[in-house]
Order: C-alpha cells, then sequence, then structure tokens
C-alpha cells in the first residue's frame, strides 16, 4: 500500500522546480532563523554578529541552490518523468541533507573557534536545518495537498478544479451520415473524441456530467474533414479523433502515447507518426 503511495504523481513542490527562487526564500527563512533563535556563539556584542547571520543566511541559501539544480533537476527530475510523492520526499532529503553540511561547516568560518568536530554538533547542525527549511518547502507542499491523497491521476484533478464554462452562447455542431439520412447535433465542449468502428463512426459526448455514445454511419476521413475547422480537435490516430481540451492525462514517449479523457475510462492511442504534432497542438491548450 504505501510503495503505491510513494509511486503517486503529483505537482511538484515549486521551490524543487525553481532553484532561484529556493536560494532566494531560503536565505531568508535562514537570516529570520538566526535573527530569531541565535543557535550559535555569535552573540549580539559581537560587531560583526549581523554579517554573521546574513552569512548563515546566504550559507543555507546557497546550499537549497546548489541541491535543486545540480542534484534534485538533473537526476531526480528528469526530463519527460512523472514526479511523484516518494522523489518529492527524497528530494526533501537532499535538500536536509545539504543544508545540514553547510551549516556544521559554515560555524567553522562563522564562529569562534572551538572543538566542533563531535557528533552532537553535527546532528544539531541538521536540527538547525530542518528548522529553517521545514517552513517553506511544507508550505508550497501544502498548496498540492489534494493531489497527495486524490485517487485520480493529476492532470484530472486539475481538470476538476477548472471553471466551467458556460456553453449556452456556443454554436451547434451539425453532423451529417454519409447516406445524408441521420445526423447528429451537439456543442464543441460536449465532445470528448470520435472513434471508428467498421463502416461506423462513435461519438463520445459529456451530457449533464454523464457520458453519452452517439452512432452514426460514416467515415473516419469524412468526419475529420466536417469539423477540420475546429482547432481543438486533432485526428491522432487512424480510428480516434479527440478534443484536445478534454485530456487529462498523457503517458508514453516518443514512440507513442496514451490518452485519458475527462470521464472516460477508454485509452486513446497517438500513434508514432502523430507524436509531434500531437505535442505541438496541445502545447498550445495547457
Amino acid at each position: 500500500m504505501l510503495p503505491d503511495w510513494l509511486k503517486k504523481e503529483i505537482p511538484q513542490n515549486f521551490l524543487l522546480q525553481k532553484p532561484w527562487a529556493a536560494f532566494g526564500v531560503i536565505t531568508v527563512f535562514g537570516f529570520l532563523f538566526m535573527v530569531i533563535y541565535t543557535p550559535f556563539d555569535a552573540g549580539q556584542d559581537d560587531p560583526l554578529f549581523v554579517w554573521k547571520l546574513i552569512g548563515y543566511g546566504l550559507f543555507v541559501g546557497s546550499a537549497a541552490l546548489l541541491a535543486t539544480g545540480g542534484v534534485i533537476n538533473p537526476l531526480i527530475c528528469k526530463k519527460n518523468r512523472l514526479w511523484t510523492i516518494g522523489k518529492e520526499l527524497l528530494a526533501f532529503g537532499v535538500i536536509l541533507l545539504s543544508m545540514g553540511l553547510i551549516i556544521y561547516f559554515a560555524a567553522f568560518l562563522l564562529e569562534p573557534a572551538a572543538d566542533r568536530w563531535n557528533l552532537a554538533t553535527f546532528l544539531d547542525s541538521f536540527k538547525y536545518a530542518l528548522f529553517i527549511c521545514f517552513l517553506p518547502y511544507v508550505f508550497f507542499s501544502l498548496m498540492h495537498a489534494p493531489f497527495w491523497f486524490s485517487a485520480l491521476p493529476v492532470q484530472e484533478e486539475y481538470f476538476k478544479r477548472l471553471p466551467i464554462k458556460n456553453p449556452q452562447n456556443e454554436p451547434i455542431i451539425n453532423i451529417s451520415s454519409k447516406l445524408k439520412k441521420e445526423s447528429l447535433d451537439f456543442q464543441l465542449s460536449e465532445l470528448l473524441c470520435i472513434s471508428s468502428e467498421g463502416n461506423y463512426v462513435v461519438f463520445y459526448l459529456s451530457k449533464d456530467g454523464k457520458l453519452q455514445k452517439k452512432i452514426i454511419r460514416n467515415s473516419m476521413n469524412e468526419i475529420e474533414e466536417q469539423m477540420n475547422t475546429h482547432s481543438c480537435l486533432l485526428r491522432v490516430h487512424r480510428a480516434f479523433l479527440v478534443n484536445l481540451n478534454k485530456i487529462t492525462q498523457k503517458r508514453g514517449n516518443t514512440l507513442g502515447y496514451r490518452l485519458r479523457l475527462n470521464g472516460m475510462d477508454l485509452e486513446i492511442p497517438v500513434s508514432r507518426n502523430k507524436v509531434k504534432e500531437f505535442d505541438e497542438k496541445f502545447a498550445e491548450f495547457r
């Protein structure tokens, strides 16, 4: 149970995405922590007291910068890889380790000479590092708390939070069958995707929160031609045309993707030869 939870995809903590933002925030928190707590030997009667506090702030900020830019982003958060709870907790561990070591060795430079080569002083440095980084990193993680415990994929959870557009003034789309004996009317915001099944085409529509399937006799090529004026629609496979606004999850690589759409259990394939076009168009709707 726990390993599955650690593999759950979540949005990445802002400070773990932006090394320089982490540097700025942690530098300020480090300085304020030293001002309030003054855990080291820097007394206020020391003429360099303020400079030592600033020094500690810059040291811990630099530790966050180097850990985020040098370890977390290139090694843990690899391009096109999912960001998970386990990776975020691992990243926190890297930040804490880096800051603890920096605080420990910074004291040799900023504090009076003393016997610091002992386990108690070493562990104290990590205690101070935890105090400094706890609030800022936990704050940005709490912003994504619903994603940590949601059963939905992260993009579908995002989709739930988008404001619902009012389609009242949206024009009606009319699709006619190949033999002109049947037709289908719907609003573009209701369309999830279209699939081809032999001599028939299936329209997947979401109306009043319920999934509906409408079938007419026609070819996918002719349907694509009838709907080519709508930029949010894309033929991603010989048998599938999707509404890019309804995509809640994408997984896969340059050999092909699998898509999930809001309100549908069916996964939609993206052909290998459509991957580049899909990436370009999908980026316009994110």
